[in-house]
């Protein structure tokens, strides 16, 4: 009988060896779709998941945080020469900063890349969304590009943008009226299959319009060699659909955070398929899940309101009831662990008589159905936008809807499909009360572009920026300039703490948590997680392979 089982087991591993080595394609699925493949368009997730895997930036992140060189030759310090601190013109002081490629970099056509398309991509890049500190990116040969400051910034090492084919792009990007007509003729959008786009380890070879976008390894990529001969991103409409089609076998694996499963799905799925997949789970550190503010709506504007509705909302035990605990309570945009934060900064518990207390004050009273109205007899009711089809922000908007109800507030949930909500209602402002979403920032990041006045997005500056809150406050624009132009640590934190007190005063955002991201994957493959790297899965696709 041993010997039997024995037999049956070393069977089994065989045939579980055999089907790793065999598969040399990878479905993907994912509960939303990219509104565009432009890099500088919109700035949503799903994009970025996708565009990992055929794009690399000029640096990135270990898992501890540090910068890394992954275009580069060698980080920019000032210590090593690449970095200085320079004169302007005004006699204000800026900084030059000298990136080198690397000499095995090429396009998916063959063609290398070189700093011509480094500079080509600030060219582009400053079409749409105006960079507040960088004044040019010169070509000085082949493969070295100086960037130009107009200011001292910290994380000047992080400052050069990614590059875009000018030999493919850069005669559309200059025929084009203007940044929509560029965007419209451009071939990303156009002609995405194009080889020439991409230089990582991949190339998109086919995209379907809200339903797939496949994959190919790149001929002309000189670092590690993919494995997969192909992997397709898949549209599922909704998590439950998401869920059935993993189990099913009609997709592989499903990509991670809130355009995948939701942390209960993961959960439940730990306890009844532990034999088919593999679960590593990361606490996150820089993306929060919120609700973004309107402040062209009345009542909002007041952030009386704004701060009952933080209190309003009991985050422990939606934490504690919906995640498990796995999840961590948000008190700001920063987490606790990351340089910069302040445990004296002010926090809202859950304290629904004085959210109350708070309301009146504002002006407010109970109307005939229990919810408040101000002087003028308006009804305190806010619509609030979400993600249509993820039954987690489903459901918290349903919770929040409720405590809020209790508090006198009326919440109108209008969720929209994602490709409508991040391309049009968010870009362009037209949401009218609250917004939830997730914010995916970078590792020690000022949050200029989220805040600062001038990154509103308006039709005058062609929808750019990310402050979709409309928040304006010359404090805050001076703190956020100040920890930028910071190179003395010591400094730079005391701008933090003035950035994190104004921003738990104001309310911009109503702060609900710091996810946790489940990565899944079948039980025969390897490389989606990755302990000494910091970011998306697909950074790292070309460590995916059969186990």
């Amino acid at each position: 009988m041993k010997l039997k089982h024995f037999l049956l087991a070393v069977l089994v591993s065989f045939s579980n060896l055999s089907l790793g080595q065999q598969r040399d394609t990878l479905s993907i699925g994912m509960v939303q779709f990219p509104p565009d493949l432009h890099p500088n368009i919109t700035v949503t997730s799903v994009k970025d998941t996708i565009l990992a895997a055929a794009r690399r930036t000029m640096t990135g992140y270990t898992a501890k945080g540090e910068v890394i060189c992954l275009l580069c030759t060698e980080l920019p310090s000032i210590a090593n020469g690449r970095a200085k601190v320079t004169k302007r013109s005004d006699g204000s002081d800026g900084m030059e900063v000298v990136f080198t490629l690397k000499d095995n970099l090429f396009w998916g056509d063959g063609q290398p890349v070189t700093a011509k398309d480094v500079a080509f991509g600030f060219e582009v890049e400053r079409a749409f969304s105006v960079p507040p500190t960088v004044e040019q990116v010169e070509a000085l040969d082949a493969r070295n590009v100086k960037v130009t400051l107009r200011v001292v910034r910290y994380d000047f090492d992080r400052s050069a943008p990614t590059p875009i084919p000018e030999h493919i792009e850069g005669s559309i990007f200059r025929a084009a009226a203007n940044p929509l007509d560029y965007g419209q003729k451009s071939l990303f959008n156009r002609k995405p299959e194009e080889p020439g786009l991409w230089m990582g380890p991949y190339r998109i070879s086919e995209f379907r319009p809200n339903e797939s976008v496949a994959l190919v390894p790149n001929t002309y990529w000189k670092g590690q060699a993919p494995w997969f001969k192909r992997i397709t991103f898949r549209l599922v409409e909704n998590t439950a659909a998401l869920q059935a089609n993993l189990l099913s076998g009609a997709v592989d694996m499903v990509a991670t955070g809130n355009i995948g499963l939701t942390l209960d799905q993961h959960l439940a799925m730990m306890k009844t398929d532990a034999d088919k997949f593999d679960w590593t789970f990361v606490p996150s550190v820089a993306s929060y899940e919120h609700l973004s503010v309107q402040f062209d709506n009345a009542f909002l504007a007041d952030k009386r309101v704004r701060q009952a509705i933080q209190m309003g909302i009991d985050r422990k035990t939606i934490v504690e009831k919906v995640f498990g605990n796995r999840f961590e309570i948000s008190h700001s945009f920063k987490h606790p662990t990351q340089f910069g934060w302040d445990d004296g900064v002010k926090k809202y518990a859950y304290d629904p008589k004085a959210a109350r207390a708070l309301l009146e004050q504002a002006g407010y009273k109970p109307g005939a159905d229990k919810i408040l109205v101000n002087a003028n007899g308006e009804k305190l009711s806010l619509d609030l936008v979400s993600t249509s089809g993820n039954r987690t922000r489903e459901l918290i908007e349903q919770v929040i809807q409720t405590q809020l109800k209790a508090i006198g507030i009326e919440i109108v949930i209008k969720n929209e499909p994602a490709r409508v909500m991040f391309g049009e209602t968010l870009r362009k402002r037209n949401f009218k009360g609250l917004v939830e979403f997730q914010t995916d920032a970078a590792l020690d990041m000022v949050p200029h572009t989220y805040f600062h006045s001038s990154q509103i997005p308006t039709e005058q500056n062609n929808w750019t920026g990310l402050n979709y809150m409309g928040y304006n406050n010359p404090a805050m624009d001076a703190a956020l300039v100040e920890a930028w132009g910071a190179l003395d640590p010591v400094v730079r934190k005391a701008a933090w703490k003035k950035i994190l007190d104004i921003i738990a005063d104001d309310l911009p955002e109503i702060y609900l948590y710091f996810p946790t991201s489940a990565l899944l994957a079948p039980k025969w493959m390897t490389g989606v997680a990755n302990d000494t790297r910091w970011g998306l899965i697909t950074a790292w696709v070309e460590e995916w392979r059969p186990k």
